[in-house]
């Protein structure tokens, strides 16, 4: 009590009940910097924006192009149509990066000042007990012999009263405070996660870029520029593409017409989570674009076209258990660069036609919505798309083609009982 008069037990109550109520009236040291980081975080939103409004005008170009019809020039044209919009995705991409380090350093900096904010309150609660500790230990009749005044009495009793009602509040702020550090502790981990992401993602696309250009190079160099040598290496690769479908048709007709039944897992919608946001251009089985290109007539997957360069994501838990390039044993044929996931549910999905495989190899185990790799138009493709397939697992296996290397082949389902 000696203590309390020797400093002036107004100011001292006075002093509390200002931390409890306006804790956050202390000084934010990084205010400046966070509202500079705010303002750097909206600019690059807006330059985002802008950037996939121009990456989407590209998309629409390369889909003209592509519709046109199949010549020397065309193609040339194709190509350089995909690397424009490849590099407008980079560039949102890089974008994406850099708001992304600017959201990191934002969140570390709140986390800072909350973690002081959380001090404070500690520092300012841990005051208020002991002060009301103190009175405690002084009986009424000692606070009413010590204040000369009826009124310096009533005061002092209202100060501890109040002491004791905000106290709860003050701890029920702290207990917020702690809450929003967490959340925003796991919004760092989150956009870390989006950061990796959009890295692996950069890489990529500066890869299928320069595969792009390496592809233009080599068929100018092969056709010499001429119309006539073109149309001929189209002539060939389209007869051996006829040669190699009808080759994994047969062998896939006979797995088809001897499969057990009791091995085939029910069609249940939502089996499988859809590998890309693209929309279905041919559906399984004998469509009227099958029953042209193909002498069988017979498809045995869906077509989804997302854009070139769009990222292709695993359908499912599972395991990589094939992939490949046919394209290294015949440019042109078969299904390009194509990754073979096997799930827990005996079945196995086939992705084809990449421009790119993403960062998992043969044996890794993916998660659904993990990108595995990029669309493309790697191998027989009339135009970017992903080439989807589903197989009974116990039915799968890799055939060595006549024309075209190892080929990926099994007893196929169609994808939209499963989607």
């Amino acid at each position: 009590m000696k203590y309390l008069k020797k400093i002036g037990i107004s100011c001292l109550f006075l002093t509390l009940l200002i931390a409890i109520n306006y804790p956050l009236l202390n000084i934010r040291v990084n205010a400046g910097i966070l509202d500079d980081l705010e303002q750097q975080i909206k600019d690059k939103e807006a330059e985002i924006k802008q950037l996939e409004e121009q990456a989407k005008q590209c998309q629409q170009t390369l889909q003209g192009v592509q519709q046109e019809k199949n010549t020397l020039q065309n193609q040339v044209a194709t190509i350089d149509a995909r690397i424009k919009k490849l590099r407008g995705d980079i560039n949102v991409t890089t974008a994406r990066i850099s708001n992304a380090n600017l959201q990191i350093e934002q969140l570390n900096l709140e986390i800072y000042e909350k973690s002081k904010q959380i001090e404070e309150h500690k520092e300012n609660i841990g005051g208020i007990i002991r002060t009301i500790y103190e009175y405690d230990t002084v009986s009424t009749l000692e606070l009413v012999l010590e204040n000369k005044k009826l009124s310096d009495f009533l005061n002092q009793v209202q100060y501890i009263e109040l002491l004791q009602e905000n106290v709860q509040k003050d701890l029920e702020s702290l207990k917020n405070l702690k809450l929003a550090l967490e959340e925003q502790k796991t919004r760092v981990e989150t956009t870390k996660d989006d950061l990796e992401v959009y890295n692996a993602q950069l890489y990529s696309q500066k890869q299928i870029e320069d595969g792009q250009k390496a592809e233009k190079d080599y068929l100018l160099k092969q056709t010499k520029g001429q119309e006539q040598k073109y149309q001929q290496i189209l002539s060939d690769i389209e007869e051996k593409q006829r040669q190699i479908s009808e080759e994994i048709f047969e062998i896939e007709e006979k797995m088809r017409l001897t499969l057990d039944p009791e091995s085939v897992p029910s069609a249940h919608s939502g089996v499988l989570s859809w590998p890309n946001e693209g929309l279905l251009t041919q559906g399984y089985g004998y469509t009227p674009y099958s029953k042209r290109l193909y002498k069988s007539g017979f498809h045995n997957g869906i077509d989804i076209a997302a854009g070139y360069g769009a990222p292709i994501r695993a359908a499912r838990d599972g395991e990589i258990r094939a992939m490949g390039n046919s394209d290294s044993y015949c440019p042109g044929g078969a299904y390009g660069r194509w990754i073979a996931i096997k799930h827990d549910n005996n079945l196995t999905t086939l992705y084809a036609h990449f421009s790119a495989f993403g960062n998992y190899g043969i044996g890794d185990t993916v998660k659904t919505g993990d990108i595995i790799g990029y669309e493309g138009s790697s191998g027989y493709s009339t135009g970017s798309h992903l080439h989807f397939g589903v197989y009974v697992s116990n039915t799968f296996i890799l055939k060595q083609s006549n024309y075209c290397g190892l080929l990926p082949v099994g007893a196929t389902l169609n994808p939209l009982d499963y989607l």
